[in-house]
């Protein structure tokens, strides 16, 4: 075996080597093999797709003889033309699962005695339907269930004993015929009255109303023999297999079903399900294509990050948002901002005004008392720390460097220096450089 042909036993995906039974599609014009792992996950590369037609490859099951299969019989061809016919014994060593009495045997008996020129015929597939109607059949010992028994309420109350039910169509129409009788007919018609000749009508009519509605009762279990329908329980397990619309609508026409056979109902409504998820199904590749996916293998990213996102868009509603903005006024700011535009949008009006802003809430006093540094503060620079919250030690840091700065300029410093020696929040450096200028330690720059 060259190389070339290694390398087309090979998966394409994982570079497994070919075992039977494997997969090749019926498609590509390359010949694409694939290992039933590779393609049980849907594996695609190049032009070939995981929808495309495939044909299982396999060679296990028997030609001519049940004991051997096709993967054998091959071998057994190939190893006589390797080692010539007649040496047996080696041809069973490389063989491994028949000796070479058996090899012997069977080469001859299929392949000189009895040579066939085709292969035998496999019989055809035949698709079955699902769900299979309910098929009445006769019972020896029928169930003779008690009534009120969960089993006689799910035979509808048939008594299967008597092939009848508990209670027939038109159940009480043998009560209009038990006491009615007829009279000898006479000999002489004409001497017979109107009222006898019309109550003999009547009591004619009465019998054919009775003949009818036997008739109907042979019609409808008839029906029920046919269609199946005494098993209420397998009826309502087969209803599950549809969805909502096929149920009802199944229902709706399931007085219908008289006017075909039963296996020609089940496979209309068949139909119907297969139609319904054709539906889905091209309504979900029309999503796919709208969301720019154009490859199988996307679907699933897609399928996943949809699942997440609308878990996510449940779980993220007005209340939540203002309930985490409410306590951040900048946040809670833009929040209101946000929601004023996106409802002037929705209804086609002009953009609003900016909200005004929010004041600013002050942070309360730092607690220095104990602090490193407190004790060698006075009361004013004690209550500058508390506001400003610095911690005493940083603000006799910051003080002494100040001092010492503005001594280079003749006591004088601008705030754009102090800014530039002390790497705080600007907004507590004007205050420290204020309280220092008020408290004359250091002299304000002139501009």
């Amino acid at each position: 075996m060259d190389e070339a042909e290694k390398t087309c036993l090979l998966c394409p995906s994982c570079s497994v080597p070919l075992k039977e039974p494997y997969i090749k599609c019926a498609q590509c014009p390359q010949m694409v093999k694939l290992c039933l792992k590779c393609f049980g996950q849907g594996f695609e590369f190049g032009s070939h797709q995981n929808n495309h037609s495939y044909t299982v490859m396999r060679d296990d099951f028997p030609l001519f003889d049940a004991k051997w299969t096709a993967a054998e019989e091959i071998k057994l061809i190939s190893l006589i033309a390797e080692f010539g016919f007649g040496n047996w014994s080696d041809v069973a060593q490389q063989m491994k699962t028949k000796n070479k009495q058996e090899c012997e045997r069977h080469y001859i008996k299929y392949f000189i005695e009895k040579p066939s020129e085709l292969l035998p015929k496999f019989p055809d597939h035949t698709p079955s339907i699902h769900p299979h109607p309910v098929v009445f059949k006769l019972s020896e010992d029928p169930p003779r269930p008690q009534e009120g028994s969960p089993l006689f309420w799910e035979m509808g109350g048939y008594m299967a004993a008597r092939g009848d039910f508990n209670v027939e169509h038109n159940n009480f129409v043998e009560l209009e015929l038990k006491d009615m009788t007829f009279d000898e007919e006479r000999e002489d018609f004409e001497q017979e009255d109107e009222d006898e000749h019309f109550m003999k009508e009547l009591k004619l009519a009465v019998v054919r109303i009775y003949k009818e509605s036997i008739k109907e009762r042979c019609r409808r279990k008839k029906i029920i023999r046919d269609y199946g329908l005494i098993n209420l329980k397998k009826i309502l397990h087969f209803s599950k297999r549809y969805d909502c619309t096929i149920k009802n609508f199944v229902n709706g026409i399931r007085v219908f079903n008289r006017l075909m056979s039963p296996v020609e109902f089940d496979i209309y409504v068949e139909s119907l399900h297969y139609e319904e998820e054709l539906k889905r199904d091209i309504k979900k590749l029309q999503e796919y294509r709208e969301n720019g996916l154009r490859l199988h293998r996307q679907q699933k990213i897609f399928n996943c990050l949809k699942v997440r996102r609308e878990s996510e868009k449940n779980e993220h509603h007005l209340l939540s948002e203002v309930l985490s903005n409410i306590q951040n006024d900048a946040a809670c700011k833009n929040f209101l901002q946000r929601q004023a535009v996106l409802e002037h949008i929705s209804k086609g009006q002009p953009l609003p005004l900016s909200l005004p802003t929010a004041p600013r809430r002050s942070a309360p006093p730092l607690d220095i008392v104990g602090l490193p540094g407190y004790d060698k503060l006075f009361p004013n620079e004690k209550e500058l720390c508390a506001i400003v919250r610095l911690v005493p030690d940083a603000y006799l840091e910051f003080k002494r460097l100040l001092e010492k700065e503005s001594q280079k300029y003749d006591g004088t410093l601008k705030l754009a220096q102090a800014r530039h020696l002390i790497k705080i929040d600007v907004n507590k450096t004007r205050k420290l450089y204020d309280f220092l200028v008020q408290e004359k330690i250091i002299r304000k720059a002139p501009p």
